[in-house]
């Protein structure tokens, strides 16, 4: 695939994160695929295989106000072979205690015909620490039930 194609892939990729379109997600994500999470936050592993990516998604969106929704606005995507890397802020509030959340993030994927094969998730840990994980009383590894 082509850079220019990859870099659509991740397009649609947020696209669908801001419609809450499970349906696509699930499509771009290969049977491989892999996220990883920065091991400063409680949930801060890699998840492996579709399945435990697709339960990340599901389960942890919890900690974001489903009234309010979430809202990716893409500042940049760099790419290069089959890397892409986007620069965003992710918007969106707190479904513990209605503070607005607003923090910048920097993924890096790797696509593979097409797919997703793998997601490296950067951010601002200790700002989600305490606007997110916190508020809902999560502030250790065992309180995340989507843990693989």
């Amino acid at each position: 695939m082509t850079v220019a194609a990859n870099k659509d892939v991740v397009r649609r990729y947020f696209d669908a994160v801001n419609r809450g379109d499970m349906e696509t997600i699930t499509a771009l994500l290969d049977d491989s695929a892999s996220f990883w999470v920065p091991p400063s936050l409680p949930d801060g592993v890699e998840f492996r295989g579709k399945q435990m990516v697709l339960k990340l998604f599901t389960e942890s969106v919890g900690l974001y106000d489903s009234d309010a929704g979430l809202s990716v606005e893409i500042h940049s995507l760099t790419a290069e072979e089959e890397r892409v890397a986007a620069e965003l802020v992710i918007r969106g509030k707190s479904a513990a205690d209605g503070s607005d959340y607003e923090n910048w993030y920097h993924f890096l994927f790797r696509i593979e015909d097409g797919r997703i094969v793998s997601i490296r998730e950067h951010l601002d840990s200790l700002y989600a620490f305490r606007k997110l994980f916190v508020p809902a009383g999560i502030t250790e590894r065992h309180h995340c039930k989507w843990l693989p």
